[in-house]
């Protein structure tokens, strides 16, 4: 029997797998065994594995139709045989002596259930590790209704006592965004004894927009129900654990921490994402949103509130063409000569979706301007005759920018500028804006606008 099983579920995963396979050859701890379950991969995958598995005797592989990283993880634990098993995805890593620290803790502390530190990495991204992950490894003993563990679903961060895990029961349910949540925290509720190492990082990619998108950065109605049902399974499954909670734990203010996460996460990667998606979409997201609304104390929604003030959460709209009928800025792009499609696939990509554009029609007719985004009910097409003027009057928002060239905005851009805007006068903004967005001819209140 081997000290830890790692599971590794992979579909497609040729990019990044090698890299994923080498940092388990690496590490300290050598008594492991790596279980690769191919879920019906159609590039060079299997090839890779089976490389690897040639050439070192920890690695094992498994090959199945494809049925989801749920399945594959669950088929894969049934094949471990290790002591403790961790789950890792095929394009994340762990530091050398990660292994090695999970196994240790657990041994020393009699831990069922042992968390590391998780730090973000990828293209683009500034690498840093997790606040909520590092405040929970930093603790010998974890408290099985700590609320800081409902902001901590990943589930590569943690290993588990395998054998406890089967006498359980608990899987991976099959859904296809945050089961990883789901089945994190019906372990937490099982009892399981909980402690925390600072000796060992997992390090999750995050995917640019260019390498393709991952499940958590698309949006669909479909991901947003899956989402609702992993979250419900932590909503029933808390609410039963509480029954035998100790009197020490809040239990009213416990249920609403699950309540805003899911809220916080319903708004912050589909609500917020809204133009990646459609109207069923953004339909789901509100009726959704105002479900959760009505079982928040109004303390609680104060806080979201404060949180998303962007979103004017308290009639929250349930389609694109609302959010073009109200937007906090009017975007205005000037006449030009160059290609537009950096500005407008980062304008796509803007967190704080509240926004129109306003685009001329000579642009529009020589093709500067994607026919995907002209499409979009948030676009508005004027003449080319008094252009400046006319886009200027007919600018919805309190808030315009003009942009007189193309270039890549920051995701967060839009949202700063709302924040910051309704803290400051308007001639400290005007000044600060077109110099953190270079590329912006003003950013005035509408009313100053003549």
């Amino acid at each position: 029997m081997a000290k830890v099983s790692v599971i590794i579920p992979a579909y497609n995963s040729e990019q990044f797998i090698a890299e994923t396979l080498d940092c388990l050859v690496n590490q300290t701890l050598k008594d492991i065994e790596v279980v690769i379950v191919n879920d019906g991969s159609t590039d060079g995958t299997q090839d890779i594995i089976d490389a690897y598995c040639e050439k070192y005797s920890i690695f094992k592989s498994y090959i199945k139709e494809n049925g989801g990283v749920s399945k594959a993880r669950n088929y894969g634990l049934e094949k471990a045989t290790g002591e403790y098993v961790v789950f890792l995805d095929a394009d994340d890593t762990y530091s050398e002596g990660s292994l090695e620290a999970f196994y240790e803790t657990a041994k020393r502390t009699g831990a069922d259930l042992v968390l590391g530190r998780l730090m973000n990495f990828g293209k683009d991204i500034v690498s840093k590790h997790n606040a909520f992950a590092d405040r929970l490894a930093s603790m010998d003993s974890i408290d099985n209704f700590s609320k800081i563990l409902l902001w901590s679903f990943l589930v590569g961060n943690k290993c588990y006592n395998r054998e406890r895990l089967i006498e359980t029961g608990v899987r991976f349910p099959g859904y296809k965004y945050s089961e990883e949540g789901a089945f994190f925290m019906s372990y937490v509720y099982t009892g399981a004894k909980i402690a925390g190492t600072m000796d060992a990082c997992m390090n999750y990619r995050r995917h640019s927009t260019e390498e393709g998108l991952s499940v958590s950065q698309t949006v669909s109605a479909e991901l947003a129900r899956s989402f609702s049902g992993s979250l419900k399974v932590i909503y029933d499954g808390a609410l039963k654990a509480l029954e035998t909670a100790p009197d020490s734990v809040d239990k009213e203010d416990y249920i609403q921490e699950v309540i805003y996460k899911t809220a916080y996460i319903l708004i912050s990667q589909f609500y917020r994402l809204c133009w990646k998606g459609d109207d069923e979409c953004m339909a789901y997201c509100a009726e959704e949103f105002n479900r959760l609304k009505s079982l928040m104390t109004e303390k609680r929604f104060q806080v979201m509130q404060m949180t998303d003030p962007d979103l004017h959460l308290e009639n929250i709209f349930s389609t694109k063409k609302q959010i073009a009928e109200n937007p906090n800025i009017s975007v205005i792009v000037k006449r030009s000569k160059q290609d537009m499609t950096e500005l407008f696939d980062s304008l796509y990509c803007q967190i704080s979706p509240m926004f129109e554009v306003i685009v001329p029609e000579s642009m529009v007719e020589a093709g500067l301007i994607p026919a995907r985004y002209v499409e979009m009910p948030n676009v508005r097409v004027l003449a080319d005759k008094k252009y400046m003027k006319r886009a200027r009057k007919a600018a919805r928002a309190k808030w315009v920018i003009a942009f007189r060239k193309p270039r890549k905005l920051d995701l967060r851009d839009f949202r700063i500028m709302f924040k910051v805007r309704r803290k400051f006068p308007a001639f400290v903004t005007d000044m600060f804006f077109p110099i953190m967005l270079r590329g912006i001819d003003f950013l005035l209140t509408k009313r100053i606008v003549k």
